[in-house]
């Protein structure tokens, strides 16, 4: 009989192993999807197709000279990213991608997760305002009030869902899903405004006005270099992936599908499939969009959207019930 410690800590070397390659996967699948739409080639030289860019891109920023301003605040230059790629991993650890019993679980794992996301945000700011030069104040400003707005709309959708089931737990939450349906078919507004969400809280085009003037087009990470800036880009591409996991798993059903509960390895397989769809969808709005000029333009349209959303999870809850 497995030690629960060993299993404990294999299954959680394992997750970040995951979640690690996952998230470069994903960088290099986007980058490559909205290059195709823009008649680019999009990262092609390292590895099949461009397939390891992402990796060594990463590695490439860590070996690099660092320079930073006289005016920065080391502590928390160094902490920040650093913070931002430990939440997340964590979160990672409560979603069931390999299996449909995640490496963590408990009752209220799905508020674990959005305050992870608030934390992370928080280590972006930070990362941001460490340096206190012009640009990275200016910039972070802009990430203040995009993440205000956009992140508590992204939070509603998750937040409709738990109206609907009384679960906070991301599993009884999957559970649900696979001896029903998909709560896709009972919230697709639900689903569309978390999905088109996850692009305005990471300024992501068409939400990147943070980075429309010339003098800062990094944004709050004009200043920042070297091995910082490699943790908050890698500390980014896993808010991104993790963000499209949560999509999946609370909307989609995770991985279940044909055959997925007899056959175990097809469970990430559908999974991983769901999750290249959400980003397939994401990355063509990217590549065609253009930049809106108000970041308050999307939000006028989800606000109420997600109203008549609380009003549907409650008539379904009166009139359907579910419980997990």
């Amino acid at each position: 009989m497995t030690n629960p410690v060993v299993y404990i800590v294999g299954a959680t070397m394992a997750g970040i192993a995951v979640f690690l390659l996952l998230s470069f996967f994903f960088e290099w699948f986007e980058r490559k999807i909205v290059a195709r739409i823009q008649k680019r080639v999009g990262p092609y030289y390292t590895g099949p197709q461009g397939l390891l860019q992402p990796f060594f891109d990463f590695m490439k920023l860590l070996l690099k000279k660092e320079k930073i301003p006289g005016e920065a605040d080391i502590l928390l230059y160094r902490l920040a990213p650093l913070l931002g790629v430990i939440f997340l991993t964590y979160g990672f650890l409560h979603i069931p991608f390999l299996s449909p019993e995640p490496v963590l679980s408990f009752r209220g794992d799905l508020l674990v997760i959005i305050l992870i996301f608030a934390f992370t945000s928080f280590s972006y700011m930070l990362a941001g305002l460490s340096v206190r030069t012009p640009f990275t104040v200016l910039g972070t400003s802009r990430l203040i009030v995009q993440y205000s707005l956009y992140e508590a709309l992204f939070l509603s959708a998750f937040a409709l869902v738990f109206l609907q089931l009384g679960s906070a737990s991301i599993s009884g939450i999957v559970g649900y899903e696979i001896a029903g349906e998909p709560l896709v078919f009972y919230q697709p507004i639900a689903f569309a405004v978390a999905v088109f969400s996850i692009l305005a809280k990471l300024e992501k085009p068409p939400f990147d006005i943070p980075h429309a003037k010339q003098e800062i087009a990094a944004g709050w990470m004009s200043e920042l270099s070297s091995r910082t800036l490699a943790y908050i880009r890698l500390a980014n591409d896993m808010d991104y992936t993790l963000s499209v996991l949560l999509v999946v798993s609370l909307f989609l059903g995770a991985g279940s599908g044909p055959y997925s509960l007899e056959t175990p390895f097809l469970w990430p397989i559908y999974f991983l499939l769901k999750a290249l769809a959400i980003i397939l969808l994401l990355s063509y709005i990217e590549g065609i969009a253009v930049r809106v000029r108000s970041i308050l333009l999307p939000m006028r349209l989800g606000l109420p959207l997600s109203i008549l959303l609380a009003i549907q999870a409650a008539l379904i809850l009166v009139f359907k019930g579910g419980l997990v």
